[in-house]
């Protein structure tokens, strides 16, 4: 069959009743892999439209189970696709999350019209092949990255993998398919926000490092993939031209692993006096990162840096596969703050092979380490991963079918040393006391600072007390 016209759709995100946006907030963000991919297929000639359910969403329809539907609903999507008559859908799912939602896009443009190839590609159905198609609406299940694969759209099999080796031959994302007004002036991408417009960009695929729990490394491969400073430079100048950006928010998986190339692009956003705002919300290794770098990144425009520590015990660490330096992490926290940067750090808690005093090891040393803000999350094993391998041949998944929709937000874990609750009552107590109670700008009488993170959290999670009970004695002047 000769495909003449495509649609690319980001699902909508449907949650549980214990789910709902007010307990775990939505990210809306330009969905730049399916605006790659349409880059792509418009250079192959091929009409592309693409189709995000995410971006309307306001309030959420209720459904008489108690799920909501944050995003179009089932018959906005229909009619969407039956107006459209594409000869291919090709739908997102790129964690295993979306993983219900993405099945429903698909069984949708189904009901339409039979004869449409459905198409699903990202972390899921890279990890969850033969699951994914067991999915009579479901006809392939790309593995690895949709640009390499839509090349070969002429002679699709019911799954492939595909990688990309020269990252600059790929044309720019076709952001002009995308209704670039509502990301630019999102109020809740998946980081923090200094000021709008802002929009994301992607600068390099894959990862140097083999960490245990990655599951981005089905879908990216281990090997570290760049583009070359002109070629992003260029892109930025694009985003600065055409929709006058303020911040950006650089992608990708690990935007320092090269400390010579990062600060050549860093060094050309100076030279060219964008002055952007700059973040990087999935976060920094430790490895390649120095004081220099961090000056560099500071006088381009960064105002807060994202450390993946995880772990404050060296035997969790080695069992993460996670090469850190923590006196080296420690030293550069206390730098970065020192120069201005707001500093932000990620833990994971509940780690399989770890045990009670571990996982106060990791409490201590993020309690001790004088970050602005500390990020603990209750260990999911996501999958496809060498983590997930483990635990499932330990016997220490707590619930072997839990939803996917939970997945990032539960504790999924049960060994001889703890149980889910137990992780996730922990969780819930070092953020209170790490994040409030001993907040480290609170300590130095920087309660400007400590207000601006309370009331982001507010502004987030509406529904934690403590929250607004420390927001509201920190404007009051009293003890928190």
């Amino acid at each position: 069959m000769k495909i003449k016209r495509v649609l690319l759709i980001n699902p909508p995100d449907t949650r549980p009743p214990d789910m709902l946006a007010d307990k775990v907030r939505i990210g809306v963000v330009a969905p730049l892999g399916l605006a790659y991919i349409a880059a792509v297929l418009e250079e192959k000639g091929i009409e592309v439209k693409i189709l995000d359910c995410v971006i309307g969403l306001h309030g959420g329809v209720t459904y008489p189970d108690g799920e909501v539907r944050y995003g179009l609903t089932d018959s906005e999507i229909r009619e969407a696709i039956a107006v459209y008559e594409p000869d291919m859908v090709g739908v997102s799912c790129l964690f295993s999350n979306k993983a219900f939602d993405a099945h429903n896009v698909c069984r949708i443009a189904k009901q339409v019209n039979p004869d449409i190839i459905t198409v699903m590609g990202g972390t899921h159905p890279t990890a969850m092949p033969m699951e994914t198609l067991e999915d009579e609406n479901v006809d392939c299940a790309f593995a690895g990255e949709g640009e390499a694969l839509f090349n070969a759209i002429d002679w699709l099999s019911d799954k492939r993998h595909g990688f990309v080796d020269d990252l600059d031959s790929l044309p720019f994302p076709a952001r002009h398919l995308l209704n670039m007004p509502k990301y630019l002036n999102s109020e809740s991408p998946h980081s923090g926000l200094k000021q709008t417009p802002m929009a994301t960009i992607s600068t390099s695929r894959g990862c140097p490092l083999r960490c245990e729990f990655c599951a981005i490394r089905g879908t990216f491969g281990d090997k570290y993939r760049v583009r070359s400073p002109g070629n992003v430079l260029a892109e930025i100048t694009h985003l600065v031209d055409t929709y006058h950006i303020k911040e950006l928010h650089f992608e990708d998986d690990n935007f320092t692993a090269d400390k010579k190339r990062a600060m050549v692009i860093l060094q050309g956003i100076i030279n060219r006096e964008y002055n952007l705002s700059l973040n990087s919300p999935s976060g920094l290794s430790i490895l390649a990162m120095d004081e220099e770098l961090i000056d560099k990144m500071k006088e381009a425009g960064y105002y807060s840096l994202s450390f993946a520590i995880e772990s404050g015990s060296l035997e969790v660490l080695k069992l993460m596969r996670k090469r850190i330096d923590l006196q080296k992490a420690k030293r550069l926290v206390k730098y970065a703050r020192s120069i201005g940067l707001k500093t932000k750090v990620f833990f994971i808690l509940g780690y399989p092979g770890e045990t009670k005093d571990t996982m106060k090891q990791t409490i201590d040393y993020a309690g001790n380490l004088g970050a602005d803000w500390c990020l603990f999350f209750p260990d999911t094993p996501l999958p496809g991963t060498d983590m997930e391998k483990r635990v499932r041949a330990n016997g220490w998944m707590a619930d072997p079918n839990l939803d996917y929709r939970y997945y990032f937000h539960k504790a999924n874990i049960r060994t001889p040393e703890f149980d889910p609750d137990y992780v996730v009552n922990l969780k819930e107590e070092a953020n209170r006391q790490i994040n409030f109670k001993d907040n480290i700008n609170v300590k130095q009488g920087n309660r400007e600072r400590a207000a601006e993170d309370f009331g982001e959290v507010v502004r987030l999670y509406p529904h934690l007390d403590y929250a607004q009970e420390a927001l509201r004695r920190i404007n009051e002047g009293t003890q928190i």
